[in-house]
């Protein structure tokens, strides 16, 4: 049995549908931008799994999926984010509570 992650990753890559590559670094940008999942697990957090099919749905959605993670790894970090170089500071809740 596949993975929730995995699965996804084979619907984005092999079947060319928009699925999120949701992990905790896509996750911890989607909640600290829009707001805060429900559930503990991001697997079956329906607002959190919601949100990351909606922001993945364009036309690139692979490169989109590869641009959160990357961003999430390098500027929206766990510790230490790199607010005040961050390209959507200006909008992110995450930013406005701190």
């Amino acid at each position: 049995m596949m993975g929730q992650y995995i699965t996804n990753a084979f619907e984005l890559y092999v079947l060319k549908k928009k699925s999120p590559l949701l992990d905790v670094n896509m996750a911890r940008l989607l909640e600290r931008f829009f707001g805060k999942r429900k559930l503990a697990d991001i697997r079956y957090d329906p607002y959190l799994q919601t949100l990351a099919y909606r922001v993945v749905n364009i036309e690139k959605s692979k490169e989109l999926n590869w641009a959160i993670l990357d961003y999430a790894s390098l500027v929206c970090k766990k510790q230490k984010p790199d607010c005040s170089n961050c390209l959507i500071a200006t909008k992110c809740r995450f930013v406005n509570e701190i």
